[in-house]
């Protein structure tokens, strides 16, 4: 079932101008957002926190006591003078419930939200705090600043305590301005699954004006482009970001109904977070990089390709001498599965060693345009035509 067919999302799109390549815009974006399952959050959760604890110990040459704090939560809640109260870790949030599930097998030399005194007695020299999103990074540098004890703060300033920061997706510029914010946290020690250097929304006029343009029919206008500006591409299962443009999730002044209400979803669009529309943008992709044949092409034919479509993407991007961080972004994946898709061109001898594509890549390309061709006289020759536009995008000029 196509993603259109779902009710919530059909309900949604027929909100926007059908005159306009507006619903054909807020189709193609919706698809291209990277939508993070519980699973895959999970997942990288245990990976990474149980890494860092193995790359912490390797590095101090014994097992040093550590701490673990989601950040979704308040780090530290202050019952009195004398007695500190314990943050609950079961049900509450995701990252919370995450980390409970993986405290179990944990060393007994890593503790999950210890009190001060806790810390103290077993002298703890390593303090990790783990979260799903930063954007802006305003979140974070509030709960440090209002609920950070001082005890923290007066060890991370004598450097008894080294603090690090885990975070599934995180955008730069957020990262940027908590190393900036938090004397403390060292750039190195911010690491993020997923970075987003700018995203790939930021970089098309159309997708900003879309954003831009229904903004006004929505409550929260100021957030039109996302909280901070950021235009995130990132949604995942258990909410919506209040950085991604506010045409996802705010309620509209005039009857605008959100896909998201209030960043909450709704069981019935879970499918978009088990299915893969890369084959539905792949068109898209290559005509906004100047593959106007091969986009052409395979609006007709993409359905009889059944392997990986960010292949051909990337591919392509690289023939026409893409930046690879730029490819990165569009597509919104990892470092790790950039590197991973680059080896699978290099194994199959389609990009070098300098990720350049090969004689055999640029024939693959080929190969992928129409067989097709228009008979020519031989006194007249047809020239190729293509239009300034296909299917809402402008030419690359």
């Amino acid at each position: 079932m196509a993603i259109e067919e779902i009710p919530r999302v059909k309900q949604w799109l027929s909100q926007f101008d059908a005159a306009l390549p507006d619903q054909y815009l807020a189709s193609y974006l919706l698809k291209k957002m990277r939508f993070v399952p519980f699973q895959e959050v999970e997942e990288w959760l245990q990976k990474s926190v149980e890494g860092l604890i193995e790359d912490i110990e390797k590095k101090e040459g014994k097992k040093a006591p550590i701490a673990i704090f989601p950040v979704a939560k308040p780090f530290i809640n202050k019952f009195n003078a004398e007695k500190e109260k314990k943050s609950a870790n079961d049900s509450a949030g995701r990252i919370s419930h995450a980390l409970k599930n993986l405290e179990r097998r944990l060393p007994k030399h890593v503790e999950l939200t210890p009190r001060d005194d806790s810390m103290r007695a077993r002298k703890v020299k390593h303090i990790i705090y783990v979260d799903d999103f930063i954007g802006t990074g305003d979140r974070f540098i509030k709960s440090w600043r209002n609920m950070v004890s001082a005890r923290i703060k007066s060890w991370c300033s004598r450097g008894w305590c080294k603090i690090w920061v885990l975070s599934f997706a995180a955008h730069k510029t957020g990262l940027n301005n908590i190393a900036n914010q938090i004397r403390p946290i060292e750039k190195s020690r911010l690491m993020a699954n997923l970075v987003v250097e700018k995203s790939f929304l930021a970089e098309n006029k159309e997708l900003v004006r879309l954003a831009d343009s229904y903004g006004c029919k929505l409550k929260k206008y100021d957030a039109r482009f996302g909280y901070g500006k950021l235009l995130s591409p990132i949604i995942f299962q258990h909410g919506c970001p209040n950085n991604v443009p506010a045409i996802f999730w705010s309620s509209g002044k005039r009857g605008w109904t959100p896909l998201f209400p209030e960043r909450s979803v709704p069981s019935e669009l879970y499918t978009l977070f088990s299915f893969d529309m890369t084959a539905e943008t792949t068109a898209e992709e290559l005509w906004m990089v100047g593959h106007y044949d091969l986009a052409v092409s395979i609006v007709n034919q993409i359905e009889q390709y059944g392997g990986d479509h960010q292949l051909v993407m990337i591919l392509g991007f690289l023939e026409k001498k893409k930046d690879i961080e730029r490819i990165r972004n569009v597509l919104v994946l990892t470092t790790k599965e950039m590197f991973e898709k680059l080896d699978n061109l290099r194994h199959h001898g389609l990009i070098d060693s300098g990720n350049k594509v090969t004689h055999f890549g640029v024939e693959i390309l080929r190969r992928g345009k129409k067989n097709t061709e228009l008979k020519q006289d031989n006194d007249d020759a047809y020239n190729y035509f293509y239009p300034a536009s296909f299917l809402g995008f402008q030419r690359e000029v």
